[in-house]
């Protein structure tokens, strides 16, 4: 079989890399994005794969790097939409900037990766586009709601594209991880510079908390990059791919929540049509 090309963000460590290392094991071509020539040079030695250092937030880049690609190898099969970071705190620590680059990071670099391969796949007529969400882009908690935002706008972004794709060939992928044990809450973590004490009595805190996690979590990144895989190659029918029992155990709890909801005000909101 001919050898596919994998573009995939975020590979200096984590999910994202433990996918570039399975997707190069299948013999098929791998190309990363990374930030800095010491991540570039760590990944291409031990992958043998090739990595270009972008900062995706820089979206006028992001063109040049598709077509750099297509023009060294003809395609890109599949993108995978995989770097990003979590920004936590309570909602009303974050200053205007620590919003707008969360979701400069975790939204708009990835709308503009889509917007720049889908030319290329319509073209012809076939590829994948892998979305990395999170648990929390179903149900947000105290101390998440700027990370679970942006990653709230990625799932509605993604079920459009979806739909969007489909006529012309293209599948789209929604991976939902839980909790995986990579280093999310250590050096992927970002927290709002301004603390409020009042937040901190009522609900403890969230930088305590999520540092304690570090390396605890109980969801294995190489079994949810092997999910990944799968789903990609042998052309599976799903398109939310739930990851980790916390992803499931979220998934419930939303459906319960949203029954008691319909229970609670069907009534009402069906009193509201003409």
């Amino acid at each position: 079989m001919k050898q596919k090309v994998w573009l995939i963000t975020g590979v200096s460590k984590g999910l994202g890399r433990e996918i570039a290392k399975q997707a190069a094991a299948t013999g098929d071509i791998v190309i990363g994005t990374v930030r800095t020539a010491t991540d570039k040079a760590a990944f291409e030695e031990e992958l043998n794969a090739k990595a270009h250092i972008i900062d995706l937030v820089k979206t006028d880049q992001i063109a040049t790097l598709t077509a750099t690609i297509i023009k060294e190898y003809g395609q890109i099969d599949i993108l995978v939409n995989n770097a990003g970071y979590g920004a936590f705190g309570m909602i009303e620590e974050f200053n205007d900037n620590e919003v707008i680059n969360q979701f400069n990071v975790n939204v708009i670099s990835l709308w503009k990766l889509c917007q720049t391969v889908l030319p290329h796949m319509r073209e012809k007529g076939r590829g994948t586009i892998v979305q990395i969400s999170s648990r929390v882009g179903l149900m947000a908690a105290p101390g998440n709601g700027i990370y679970a935002s942006s990653k709230f706008a990625l799932e509605g972004m993604t079920e459009a594209l979806k739909q969007e794709a489909a006529p012309f060939g293209i599948k789209v992928l929604l991976a939902e991880p839980g909790a995986l044990r990579t280093d999310f809450f250590g050096a992927s973590v970002q927290y709002a510079q301004n603390e409020l004490p009042a937040y901190t009595e009522k609900l403890g805190s969230i930088r305590t908390n999520t540092k304690n996690i570090n390396g605890k979590q109980p969801g294995d990144p190489i079994k949810a990059a092997k999910a990944i895989i799968e789903a990609v190659t042998n052309d599976s029918p799903i398109f939310r791919l739930p990851l980790t029992s916390g992803t499931i155990d979220i998934m419930k709890a939303k459906i319960i929540e949203l029954q008691n909801c319909i229970t609670q005000t069907e009534e009402i909101a069906r009193s509201i049509d003409y």
